[in-house]
């Protein structure tokens, strides 16, 4: 059943003239990226009624199309990749299987999480990307819901969402607190108050302050690099901190003492392996 329209959304549609914007929110196991096809950063809500800052970002996408034989809706979404930052979330995260959701919202009616409409809901296909875009193909999650598939990928790193019940790591046992002393670096290196862990230690992690989350790429003690800049005037200001896992048996695993619970493959059979 359609969710009615909230009063602000109804007073758009009967305007001559409006101001929408589609925001994007694309589900990693590890974070959430909000983006906003727009050229400013929009403050709005993400799915649970938090208040999200979605980044300004070159995103375009097709018109949403149905399969007549399987009524499946399906749509491509493309994201600029002109500084080669969504290459590098390829590179460190899964997008085949994920969800991808697609609001539309407008400038004039910010202020309350009703007032969005959903414009699609979908899972993703495995990204591709050059220098200009990532493109990736969203599927309609509407028909895949009660759909059995297999549980894991036949790959070498681990298939299990970090912290999951198949990975079993109690994440609130790596999850540490406390307040940004200091940035440096545009953005990327950060000192933070109560840190005094070995180097490495949060290494895969995932540093979140004032809603905006950011892999750790490398930690010694208070001194915390990012992989992607946070706003400087983020220092005073009180983070969350959880170690992370690369989803490798020799590292990963390792890491927790959990390589019980790997959820990858040792080994990989070649083409050749598989035929014979």
């Amino acid at each position: 059943m359609a969710r009615p329209l909230s009063q602000g959304v109804s007073q758009e549609s009967k305007k001559i003239e409006n101001r929408p914007v589609e925001l994007y929110a694309i589900y990693l196991d590890e974070e959430t990226l909000h983006l906003a096809a727009h050229d400013q950063n929009v403050q709005f809500f993400n799915e649970d009624g938090t208040p999200t800052l979605y980044y300004a970002s070159g995103i375009r996408r097709s018109s949403i199309r149905t399969n007549v034989e399987s009524r499946v809706d399906e749509c491509s979404v493309s994201i600029d990749n002109v500084t080669r930052e969504m290459s590098a979330y390829m590179a460190h995260h899964e997008f085949r299987g994920c969800r991808l959701k697609i609001v539309k919202v407008f400038l004039d009616h910010l202020g309350d999480f009703a007032n969005h409409v959903i414009i699609f809901d979908g899972v993703m296909d495995a990204p591709v990307a050059n220098q200009h875009a990532m493109t990736v193909s969203v599927t309609s999650r509407l028909d895949t819901l009660n759909v059995s598939v297999p549980r894991r990928h036949y790959q070498r790193l681990c298939n299990w969402k970090f912290g999951g019940p198949e990975c079993g790591v109690n994440l609130a046992s790596v999850t540490v607190t406390g307040t940004v002393s200091g940035v440096s670096n545009q953005g990327r290196k950060l000192t933070l108050s109560g840190r005094s862990e070995s180097a490495g230690y949060f290494e895969d992690g995932i540093l979140t302050i004032d809603g905006l989350s950011r892999k750790v790429v490398a930690s010694s003690g208070s001194t915390i690099d990012v992989e992607y800049s946070f706003p400087e005037d983020v220092v005073g200001k009180p983070y969350t901190m959880r170690r992370g896992c690369n989803k490798d048996y020799d590292t990963g695993c390792a890491r927790f003492s959990n390589q019980a619970r790997f959820g990858g493959f040792l080994s990989v059979p070649s083409e050749k392996d598989v035929r014979e």
